[in-house]
């Protein structure tokens, strides 16, 4: 396998794609990650790629703000691909379907997932990781379906599709189709070994609740009381900032909350849920859904930890490396509202991944969600984290 990345900033979508495709042969391409910023034209790029590489799997969505390579971080408008180039062997086929209100969201994932398998001829068969890119408000839903699918937790990186200002900008889109409202995904069955990470930049703070009222992404209550004042009581009480309604997402990223997911060595870690906003009634409206009866944290981070943890998801991975394999490229998933945060310190998180990838390629786009495998095997949706996948030379023992 063969990784490269190409960036364009052209403004009108046919020359940025076709800046992107220059001298590529189209043939050799097993497949592209490709992402994007709000500017331009999901339907456009769709006609564009397809039109370019009639022939390759593509998987990818709107990314805030701007897209990470190893040649730097690019602010929009911006688009960019990670290229593959692989033997026969290699085998990358993709699902796409579309979301509408009267639907079920576990059926047509279900079909989406068989359809891949269909096409790639290799219906009955488990891939060895799975892509995946859904405009936000389903990501739980997706992620068990694609578990029962399987009946086994194969490793997942993704990201959901963001925009720059939360006002449903964002997109999804593969080879087959562009949408709005969907999940773009792609199975993968690689001839060479894979890691993943998955990991938050946050620590638990003494504030903990239960909560005892909740709707899907809203946060009624906790402990008996209106989310929105126990929210505010803690961050007060944990750092003597009073929150106005006003300003309330300047603070979120800085304090986020957390659900336990597990713990390795007696250290726990958490899965975190980024708040939106506050509803007329008092309620907080989230990134993720939560239930009642779970126990929630407040968690804090410093800017240092958000440009550090990198170093801890690619560290992950590359534990599991055990033979000290050649790395020969990896797609990373980072939070919009860490990134929004670290402002221009996000050049700092590129040049620590261009280090721990040995300067090997790398795409990173900012998402409103972001999924991975824990360390247990777990597959989760969070907020506020990053995910990642390095591909390498040989192989090594296992997950």
């Amino acid at each position: 396998m063969h990784f490269f990345t190409r960036v364009s900033q052209k403004i009108q979508p046919a020359a940025a794609i076709e800046e992107l495709a220059f001298n590529l042969e189209s043939q050799d391409l097993a497949c592209i990650y490709f992402y994007y910023t709000e500017e331009y034209s999901a339907e456009t790029l769709w006609r564009e790629l397809t039109q370019t590489f009639p022939e390759t799997s593509i998987v990818g969505c709107s990314s805030f703000k701007g897209i990470m390579t190893e040649s730097g971080y690019f602010a929009g408008p911006v688009l960019a691909l990670m290229g593959v180039k692989a033997s026969s062997s290699c085998v990358f086929t993709t699902g796409f379907t579309e979301f509408s209100e009267h639907e079920k969201i576990h059926e047509k994932v279900q079909q989406s997932l068989q359809d891949a398998l269909h096409n790639a001829q290799r219906v009955g068969e488990v891939p060895g990781l799975i892509v995946l890119h859904a405009t936000p408000g389903h990501e739980e839903e997706i992620m068990q379906s694609i578990d029962h699918y399987f009946s086994t937790r194969i490793p997942i990186i993704g990201g959901s599709a963001a925009d720059h200002m939360i006002n449903g900008k964002w997109s999804v889109l593969t080879e087959k189709g562009f949408s709005g409202s969907g999940m773009a995904i792609q199975l993968a069955f690689p001839d060479k070994p894979l890691a993943t990470g998955f990991s938050a930049g946050y620590s638990p703070t003494e504030f903990i609740g239960t909560i005892t009222a909740s709707k899907g992404r809203l946060l009624q209550e906790i402990d008996g009381l209106p989310a929105k004042e126990m929210y505010k009581a803690w961050i007060s009480d944990h750092s003597a900032i009073q929150i106005s309604d006003e300003f309330f997402f300047n603070h979120v990223t800085s304090f986020p909350l957390g659900r336990l997911a597990g713990d390795i060595d007696g250290q726990p870690y958490y899965k975190l849920i980024h708040p939106l906003r506050i509803t007329e009634q008092g309620e907080l409206e989230l990134f993720a859904d939560v239930r009642s009866g779970e126990e929630i944290t407040l968690m804090t981070g410093s800017r240092s930890k958000l440009i550090n943890r990198v170093v801890r998801v690619l560290k992950e991975a590359n534990s599991k490396n055990y033979t000290g394999a050649a790395q020969l490229g990896s797609i990373s998933i980072y939070c919009a509202g860490a990134m929004e945060r670290l402002g221009e310190d996000i050049y700092q998180v590129q040049e620590k991944i261009c280090r721990l990838l040995n300067h090997r390629p790398f795409i990173c786009p900012f998402t409103f969600g972001e999924q991975g495998r824990f360390a247990d095997g777990e597959n989760a949706h969070g907020n506020l984290m990053i995910s990642s996948v390095v591909f390498y030379e040989s192989e090594f023992l296992k997950l």
